[in-house]
């Protein structure tokens, strides 16, 4: 296969460079997942890997985002988090003109309601739903100054840089106006919570960057995508699980004061009454990010353009103004 992201002869010499399965023929192709960086799976002797580049048209800071991500993986290998194994980084612009690393392949299936049938039963599907519960809290439960991610983020004044930097980012697009971020923004400026206690954050945990074993009890076999981890508030990646996956279901399903309720038991902790606060940041961040991949897509001659990521970023206005108007 031909892809103006990958060559192929490049790649194979590196891949070799790395030891991974030296001289032998390699299959690329293009996975239709990832909205800010390109997905590859790579084919090559016995081994089934996946490339991890930034898009063709990327984010600011694309390779510093590959750099951190490979980091992360790596970290975790030290861990009970589920993630793939990263294999190798390649930091050399020649191979491929960027930033990108290979990580072994996982098996699994998104856990996108409605799943297949033998996720049928109300049980099964409870389990489920606390399986990612449960690893979010394992996640959270990291001891990250000790796996050596001390300088991954700054936690000190974590809350009074997020309007801040999600407003400069959207400028920065120089793109359409958002109607009703700013209204957003005013509030969560005046809101913020006064502590919390800082953990690794995934940045966007929800069952896209998930994957689960294909059959009950449905185990997580893998956490994906950490290009937005940092060292933050955990409260914003459990709003942000129960504000995506929450709206999905149906009854039988976990209600998100079950969510809510059986995190608080895995981690040993207390939530606040209200997320308000969360669930609108949450929003707003996302809005942003949505926008981003949104205008960037207009740009990029390699993907096509993604009206709908900007509809959803324009959902996700409304959701952070209805989570205001609640609070």
């Amino acid at each position: 296969m031909s892809d103006s992201l990958v060559d192929e002869h490049r790649l194979s010499v590196w891949l070799d460079g790395c030891a991974i399965a030296e001289g032998e023929p390699l299959l690329v192709e293009r996975l239709d997942a990832g909205r800010s960086n390109a997905m590859f799976t790579i084919q090559r002797g016995d081994r089934d890997l996946v490339l991890r580049r930034p898009a063709g048209v990327a984010v600011d800071r694309a390779n510093e985002g590959m750099r951190r991500e490979y980091r992360i993986l790596r970290a975790l290998d030290a861990s009970d988090v589920p993630h793939p194994e990263a294999i190798a980084l390649c930091e050399d612009p020649a191979v491929l003109g960027c930033t990108f690393f290979v990580m072994e392949r996982v098996d699994g299936i998104n856990p996108m309601p409605p799943l297949p049938d033998v996720f049928a039963s109300n049980e099964v599907r409870a389990g489920v739903a606390f399986a990612m519960v449960d690893v979010l809290a394992a996640i959270h439960s990291f001891d990250w100054q000790a796996g050596g991610l001390s300088d991954l983020g700054r936690p000190d004044g974590f809350h009074e840089r997020q309007v801040d930097r999600w407003t400069r980012q959207l400028w920065s697009y120089g793109g359409r106006v958002l109607p009703g971020i700013d209204s957003v923004a005013q509030w969560l400026s005046t809101n913020r919570p006064n502590s919390f206690t800082p953990t690794l954050m995934h940045g966007d945990f929800h069952m896209f960057n998930l994957l689960i074993a294909e059959g009950p009890p449905g185990k997580v076999t893998a956490v994906v995508d950490w290009e937005t981890a940092t060292i933050g508030d955990p409260l914003l990646d459990l709003a942000g699980f129960c504000e995506i996956w929450c709206p999905l279901t149906a009854e039988g399903w976990p209600s998100r004061h079950e969510l809510e309720s059986r995190y608080a038991e895995a981690r040993g902790i207390e939530l606040p009454r209200s997320f308000g606060y969360y669930d609108a940041l949450y929003n707003f961040r996302m809005a942003v990010l949505l926008e981003g991949i949104h205008q960037r897509s207009l740009r990029d001659p390699t993907r096509p353009d993604l009206v709908e990521v900007g509809d959803r970023a324009l959902a996700n206005v409304s959701r952070a103004l209805e989570a205001v108007s609640r609070s």
